[in-house]
Order: structure tokens, then sequence, then C-alpha cells
């Protein structure tokens, strides 16, 4: 019986150290290109994105409660982000067409955004 405890717990205490901390946060220092960047053929930070919304982290609504959730800090709130971004296609893009950083996350939220025209 003490053997069978002992293993149960040696294999609970590898597998807690080998399971990734789901409380772990991701900083991130971002910047947006430069002013200068005002159409696709100017973004060369990342590809260009077609984003639902773009705004100032600090005021764009559910940013704060995204950033929480997937355990990301950003240092200056003020920087620009876009909220459901997608690559654009065909230069073609019915929201808001964005070059940003390329610190996105599948697209849910990019940080560091500058709007452009196609």
């Amino acid at each position: 019986m003490m053997f069978s405890k002992a293993a149960v717990v040696s294999t609970l205490a590898v597998l807690a150290t080998a399971a990734p901390n789901p409380w772990a946060t991701v900083t991130v220092t971002a910047t947006a290109p430069g002013p200068t960047v005002t159409t696709v053929s100017q973004c060369n930070t990342g590809g260009a994105q077609c984003c639902n919304s773009v705004g100032a982290a600090n005021s764009l609504p559910g940013v704060s409660a995204i950033l929480g959730l997937l355990g990301i800090v950003i240092q200056d709130l003020s920087v620009v982000v876009g909220l459901g971004c997608a690559n654009i296609v065909g230069n073609t893009c019915t929201q808001q067409p964005v070059c940003c950083t390329d610190n996105n996350f599948n697209g849910l939220i990019n940080i560091g955004c500058t709007p452009i025209t196609l």
C-alpha cells in the first residue's frame, strides 16, 4: 500500500512540473510603425490585416478582458490594437485595414497597429 501511494505522489509531482503554467503572463512591448506607413506596400513589420475594431488599448471596449484572459501585459496602453483581425486577401477589406508589428494572437487581438489604405 505504501508503494502505491508513493508511486501516485511521484507521478503527480512529475505531471505538475511538466504541465505549462496556465497563469503565466506575456509582456508585450509594442510600438506602432511610424506614422509614414499609409499603404499596404509600406507595411514591412508584418502582414497587412483587416480588423473588425481598431483603437487604443486603453479605450477600445473589451481589450482589457481579452488581454487579461490571454495573460498579456501591454506596457503602453495607448498603443493601437486591432480586434478580430485576418490577413488581407486581394486588397479587399470591408472593415479597417492595418499594419501591425506582428504581435498577433490568432487574429483575436493584434498589437502595435497603424491604419493603412489599400
